[in-house]
């Protein structure tokens, strides 16, 4: 008898305390945060000791895969990234990047992230959710993710192209979430909302928030240093040493002072330019703690280009200096200055659209560095050569003025007298035709 009283009393104690369990956890209000940016969303929901996110798009582009991460710079903070399989499974990694690479998959990362199979459809608007266990801070700093090419593989190592866009969240998981009653928790929307993102396991209303492009944010002083050294690498190669050559091939023929500003062009205006953007380059490298020195092909051909550049300056100095005894019109070591410049213009191109369109993303973790950058030097490198090869119009009169032999330029008015010697011949000629 005593025994059966015991056993109903221990069954009553036990179904009471799981009911008030159970009390408890309905009256527990959930909490969590979402923010969204103009391609996706994130949604994060707490739930006792463990962390639900949803990845969802916006439907503005078809999403190749979708990432966050823990921490507020890609580099040495784990991250989940998730993308769709054409057999409809979802591929979850967990990686790292070590600088402003590819991030590496992590065998044992320090939080293990799950795949909700529930949450995550690649049907509409494709949706990734996962759970991850919850580190015990209702602050918490995201980077978040958005590329438009799928890896084409369901290999958790495989690898994925550059993103489209990218940028940092500050989520308050302490915000509470507003859940009706007659709702499933368990199949939540799956089309990505206007305003508010699809919730991972409810209707949230906590207030919004935005996830924040790096492309918005203020450079720091590492891609300050990036950029200034883009802006006078850019000038020195691009615009003064183009410059230069322009005056050379253009107003050699019209005036003696052609040489002047050849050379203040291509040795002060663009060597000075040059020199910073290198300096830059260097301590923008060093400024970043996380970027190798001589690590990639930029950085690699900038230090060739230099070097280049100041053998084509010690060149054009030989050439002013010394010059070929007895020579009749143009010595050949001219025609390899000329030569050589124009190659040199050439790489220079080559090294600012690697510059901006590899470097720039790849080591400051943002986009494309413009817009326009395309238009500009596409528009550049076609008029250019435009302008520089038009100019060959000149070259008989430049020759005619060179076949002056040196005594009889000496004799006309000294140094720099070519163009008198051309001048005078001409005089004497049009004489001569005015006797007959």
């Amino acid at each position: 008898m005593i025994s059966a009283l015991l056993q109903v009393f221990t069954s009553f104690l036990i179904l009471t305390f799981a009911k008030g369990e159970d009390l408890t956890r309905q009256a527990t209000p959930l909490t969590g945060d979402y923010a969204c940016s103009n391609y996706m969303c994130v949604n994060a929901t707490l739930a006792g000791n463990t962390v639900e996110y949803v990845l969802s798009s916006t439907g503005k582009r078809d999403p190749g895969w979708m990432a966050v991460g823990f921490g507020t710079q890609m580099s040495n903070n784990p991250m989940v990234i998730l993308w769709s399989n054409p057999d409809g499974s979802t591929t979850l990694s967990q990686r790292i990047a070590r600088s402003w690479v590819m991030p590496e998959v992590v065998d044992n990362p320090p939080r293990i992230a799950t795949l909700s199979s529930d949450l995550s459809t690649s049907s509409g608007n494709d949706r990734y959710g996962f759970t991850i266990p919850w580190d015990n801070s209702a602050q918490t700093n995201l980077i978040w993710a958005f590329g438009t090419q799928n890896p084409g593989s369901s290999a958790v190592d495989a690898p994925f192209q550059f993103h489209l866009d990218a940028g940092y969240a500050h989520f308050d998981l302490s915000k509470p979430i507003s859940v009706n009653s007659n709702e499933d928790l368990s199949t939540p929307s799956t089309s990505a909302p206007s305003t508010n993102p699809a919730s991972s396991s409810s209707k949230a209303s906590p207030s919004s928030s935005s996830l924040t492009s790096t492309n918005t944010l203020p450079l720091n002083a590492h891609q300050r240093l990036a950029f200034a050294h883009a802006v006078f690498c850019t000038a020195g190669f691009l615009l003064f040493l183009p410059a230069g050559a322009l005056v050379s091939r253009w107003v050699r023929t019209s005036t003696p002072a052609w040489y002047t500003a050849h050379w203040i062009l291509q040795f002060i205006v663009s060597g000075l330019s040059i020199f910073l953007g290198l300096t830059f380059g260097v301590q923008s490298i060093s400024k970043s703690r996380e970027i190798e020195h001589f690590n990639d092909e930029h950085k690699k051909w900038g230090v060739i280009l230099f070097a280049l550049y100041v053998s084509q300056c010690a060149l054009g100095a030989f050439i002013h200096w010394v010059k070929p005894k007895n020579s009749q019109g143009r010595p050949l070591q001219n025609y390899l200055h000329a030569v050589f410049g124009l190659i040199l213009i050439a790489l220079g191109f080559f090294q600012v659209r690697t510059g901006y369109k590899t470097e720039w993303p790849k080591a400051v973790g943002r986009g494309d560095l413009m817009e326009g950058a395309d238009f500009m030097w596409y528009t550049w490198i076609l008029i250019l050569p435009i302008l520089y090869f038009a100019g060959l119009i000149l070259l008989p009169k430049q020759l005619r003025q060179e076949a002056v032999p040196k005594s009889e330029k000496e004799a006309i008015s000294g140094e720099d007298s070519s163009l008198l010697a051309e001048q005078q011949t001409e005089e004497i000629g049009m004489q001569q035709i005015y006797r007959d």
